[in-house]
């Protein structure tokens, strides 16, 4: 099962604002696309360096909404298939990391088209 709270860094926390000033959209719809571009990425977590988590907080519910039983079996897979032993929570914030940092140039909605 997913952990209840997932916390960010203060890095990811920043571009999510600004994010969202250009689209409009809520930090968990932009962590819902961030995760899924890590996951579809396939690389794992190796070049991800982060200490601290400590930005902002997103609940379970919010952050995977009605969709959070697939989410869940994703994200064990990710876990699974890459032999990772950290917490869920960590992998989760990590998966955001690492999507959030492909989606760098999003300054407006449409430039979310180039990721489907």
């Amino acid at each position: 099962m997913l952990p209840n709270r997932i916390k960010l860094s203060q890095k990811a926390t920043d571009k999510l604002r600004s994010m969202k000033a250009g689209t409009g959209l809520t930090a968990n719809i932009l962590s819902r696309i961030a995760i899924m571009l890590a996951i579809k990425d396939n690389n794992g977590l190796a070049n991800v360096g982060i200490d601290e988590f400590d930005g902002q907080e997103l609940n379970q519910s919010v952050l995977f909404g009605e969709h959070i039983l697939t989410y869940d079996v994703m994200i064990h897979q990710f876990i699974h298939e890459h032999q990772l032993n950290i917490p869920v929570a960590h992998v989760i914030a990590l998966l955001i990391e690492i999507g959030i940092h492909k989606m760098g140039h999003v300054k407006k909605i449409e430039s979310l088209c180039d990721f489907f």
